[in-house]
C-alpha cells in the first residue's frame, strides 16, 4: 500500500435544465451553460448541447464541462451522471481525467440518445439535473491515474458522501489505489 501526503478536493455542482422540449432543435454545436462554480481551485461551468456537439453526435445529448477561470492549466478528475428526482442513485454515465487550459471543453459527446433521455425517470415535468463532479490532487503525492469509468464515480461518491471525515491522506489513497 501507498500513503501520501496529499490534499484531495473534490466537488459536486448539480445544474438543472428547466424547459428541456424548449432546448431541441437550438441546433447542433449550440450549448446551454450553467452559471461558473468553484472547484478545484479553479472556475467551471457545465454546458448542455441538447442537439449534440458535432454532427456525429446528432440524436443524442452532449455534456461537458468547461473551464472558465484560474490561474494556468488543471488536471482533474472529472465525471457526470444525471439525477433521478425520485431519489434512487444515479446511474454514472462517464468520468475521466484531462488537463484543461482556460476556455477548453472536456466531456461526452454521446452522452445518452434522445429516445432513451426522454423516456428515462430523469426527465420529469420538462426538467432534468445533471451532476458534475470534479477532484484533483494537490501536493506531492502521486499525479490522478486514468480510471476506468465503471469504477471512478463510486470513488467520487464516497469522497463526497464521506462529508469530509477521512483525512486528506486517506481520501488521496483511495483515489490512488482505485486507479491503480
Amino acid at each position: 500500500m501507498t500513503t501520501s501526503a496529499s490534499e484531495v478536493s473534490v466537488c459536486s455542482h448539480l445544474f438543472t435544465v428547466k424547459g428541456y422540449a424548449h432546448t431541441r432543435g437550438i441546433g447542433v454545436g449550440s450549448a446551454i451553460e450553467s452559471p461558473a462554480f468553484d472547484a478545484a481551485g479553479h472556475r467551471w461551468s457545465v454546458a448542455f448541447f441538447p442537439d449534440g456537439d458535432e454532427q456525429d453526435s446528432r440524436g443524442h445529448i452532449s455534456v461537458y464541462i468547461k473551464l472558465v477561470g484560474g490561474t494556468g492549466d488543471a488536471t482533474v478528475l472529472y465525471g457526470f451522471s444525471l439525477v433521478d428526482p425520485t431519489g434512487a442513485a444515479p446511474d454514472p454515465e462517464a468520468s475521466n481525467v484531462a488537463t484543461f487550459r482556460s476556455g477548453a471543453y472536456r466531456g461526452i459527446d454521446r452522452f445518452m440518445e434522445h429516445q432513451t433521455f426522454e423516456a428515462s425517470p430523469y426527465l420529469r415535468d420538462d426538467c432534468f439535473t445533471i451532476k458534475c463532479v470534479i477532484g484533483a490532487v494537490k501536493g506531492p503525492g502521486p499525479p490522478p491515474l486514468p480510471v476506468a469509468a465503471s469504477e471512478l464515480h463510486h470513488d467520487f461518491d464516497r469522497l463526497v458522501v464521506d462529508g469530509g471525515s477521512s483525512t486528506p491522506t486517506e481520501q488521496a489513497v483511495l483515489l490512488y489505489s482505485s486507479a491503480r
